[in-house]
């Protein structure tokens, strides 16, 4: 018979899970002030509680997760990430969709939601209407369709004004319609499927109900060093070149990880894009980096940029005065924004108005302070600043608003 060996079992004690987080609110009627039941509460998209992101804001497993509300129109969305922050979209037949932005579960019920009635357009010439499919001609649903511009016979206009739709959302078939308060020639939308490249497209109105392709897009890898070691938990930012009105997406930010690399997935093809690690992210390190400049051809492409590299980075210090000697009033601020890029720093500023920032690179910056009941000395005269080092002496001097004259 063969010798048994005694067999140790070791015990390892196993650290509990951190409790998932159920985000909760209530849906109401914003004519009626009335509860809706039956509408459809989203996760739309996400990002990390704290740092930066590593991930697409869509691309987070949580997103997608639904539920729908009561008879009191109260939801709940159960089983969620404790380490994020979410952004919920709401839809109901009848009804405006809606987001409640940055939701955070820890914090209790979200606030309401107030949806507003929709009615849609009887002239065609209000609408366009479409279907959003992927490569392989399945259906999109859940995909993000917000307005970009309306085009009239005689012109083009941008903004919020006169639409009747914002925004809307790709039903299961993939399909949606947006409206505009008059008869126009054509819209521009912008197409945002979930964890796909967001897409621009001019349709004209009517009766037609166009085909549209979504992709995945190009990605884009780099890492981020200084002095060939890597820089973990900074942020990068990635927006168009281009920025006419009608033709810019959304900015994409992006962190990176312990190695100093980053991933930017489903980025649009055929365009150039300006990419920069953020001012906030590298200040703390004291440092900065210059722009990059990316071009995307082709969906499917994927692009590695190599090494980005930071360096030590200018301070630039200084005073903001009041003309009239009084001390700067609490929570007051003072901002510099990197030229063409939107890329900033915020500060409150003290009584005596010293201030200082870090992690500024060589080049062009605007000095924006926002003190109530004063303004430049010129009013008129950009502040703007060409740093190519670091300054100790930047000060600059307000006056007090002239009062408006009385009607």
């Amino acid at each position: 018979m063969r010798n048994l060996l005694p067999i140790l079992v070791l015990l390892v004690p196993t650290l509990p899970a951190a409790p998932r987080a159920t985000a909760s609110g209530t849906v109401f009627d914003d004519a009626t002030k009335q509860p809706i039941p039956n509408a459809t509460v989203m996760v739309y998209s996400a990002g990390v509680r704290t740092g930066y992101d590593q991930f697409c804001p869509t691309c987070y497993v949580d997103c997608g997760k639904r539920a729908t509300t009561a008879d009191d129109g109260t939801f709940t969305i159960p089983n969620l990430s404790p380490d994020l922050i979410f952004n919920l979209l709401v839809v109901h037949e009848g009804h405006s969709a809606s987001f409640l932005n940055k939701v955070d579960p820890a914090a209790g019920p979200s606030r309401p939601a107030h949806l507003k009635p929709r009615a849609s357009p009887t002239n065609p010439a209000q609408l366009v209407r479409g279907r959003i499919a992927d490569s392989k001609g399945l259906p999109v649903r859940d995909a993000l369709i917000s307005q970009q511009g309306a085009i009239f016979e005689m012109g083009r206009a941008f903004g919020d004004r006169d639409w009747i739709d914002l925004v809307a959302v790709s039903n299961t078939k993939g399909e949606f319609e947006m409206a505009y308060s008059k008869p126009i020639q054509s819209m521009i939308l912008q197409i945002a499927p979930r964890g796909m490249a967001p897409k621009l497209v001019a349709l004209p109105t009517g009766p037609k109900t166009h085909n549209i392709t979504a992709t995945d897009g190009a990605v884009i890898r780099g890492r981020l060093v200084a002095n060939g070691k890597p820089v973990p938990n900074a942020e990068l930012g990635l927006k168009t070149h281009s920025q006419s009105s009608g033709t810019t997406f959304p900015e994409i930010r992006i962190g990176t990880n312990e190695k100093g690399e980053f991933v930017i997935t489903n980025v649009p093809a055929g365009r150039i894009w300006d990419l920069y690690p953020t001012m906030e992210s590298l200040a703390p390190k004291n440092l900065a980096a210059k722009l990059t400049h990316v071009a995307t051809k082709d969906d499917g492409q994927e692009i590695d940029i190599g090494d980005i590299a930071a360096a030590p980075a200018h301070t630039l210090k200084g005073r903001i005065q009041l003309s009239d000697g009084a001390p700067i009033p609490p929570n007051m601020r003072l901002s510099v924004f990197a030229s063409r890029l939107p890329d900033r720093q915020t500060i409150s500023l003290p009584p005596d108005g010293a201030f200082a920032f870090k992690g500024l690179a060589k080049g062009v910056y605007v000095i924006s302070p926002a003190v109530k009941g004063y303004q430049p000395l010129d009013p008129e005269q950009p502040l703007e600043l060409l740093l190519d080092g670091d300054t100790a002496d930047y000060n600059l001097t307000l006056k007090p608003v002239a009062p408006r004259p009385a009607n």
